[in-house]
């Protein structure tokens, strides 16, 4: 049999638990932890959106007896229709069908990687806008990185930025 699972919405001073079809709201702290605890069953999946420092508590408190899954928000954005409408119980419920579809095969550890993998992405790419948006300033284009004005570049024949820049096949 498949172990019950939960979502907990986390802010500063509020915890949203939403487990079998009802909604639960606890105090982040130590109090609010232990009336947690007093509901879900040892074993159950708890799937606990990363919320910078808020969240770290109530997952180490949780860990020993629960399945906790600490989810990146990325991973929340990625997953099919969770961002509907934003509210903390929507949120909460989103995050027990998360934990739900993601079955046993993913693990934290999987979920670090991905982000960590996408961080280096998304920072390379950031770099790479910015260096041609500085050749372009220093050049004497406009700094914007628009098709129109790359094409403008193209055109002008800059070889400084050509050497810089190739697309698809050129």
């Amino acid at each position: 049999m498949e172990a019950p699972v939960a979502g907990i919405d986390v802010s500063k001073d509020k915890l949203i638990m939403y487990f079998q079809g009802k909604l639960y709201e606890f105090t982040n702290d130590r109090q609010g932890f232990e009336e947690i605890r007093k509901i879900l069953p040892k074993g159950c999946k708890v799937g606990i959106e990363s919320t910078g420092v808020y969240h770290v508590n109530l997952a180490k408190y949780l860990n020993n007896e629960y399945d906790v899954r600490i989810i990146n928000p990325f991973i929340l954005k990625k997953f099919k229709g969770f961002r509907g409408k934003k509210s903390d119980k929507n949120d909460a419920k989103k995050l027990a069908e998360l934990v739900v579809s993601m079955g046993s095969g993913f693990t934290t550890s999987d979920a670090r990687e991905l982000t960590s993998q996408w961080d280096f992405v998304t920072r390379s790419i950031a770099r790479v806008k910015n260096r041609l948006r500085r050749d372009l300033v220093l050049l004497g284009y406009r700094d914007s990185l628009s098709k129109k004005n790359l094409e403008e570049v193209l055109r002008g024949g800059d070889s400084i930025v050509l050497a810089e820049v190739s697309f698809g096949g050129a």
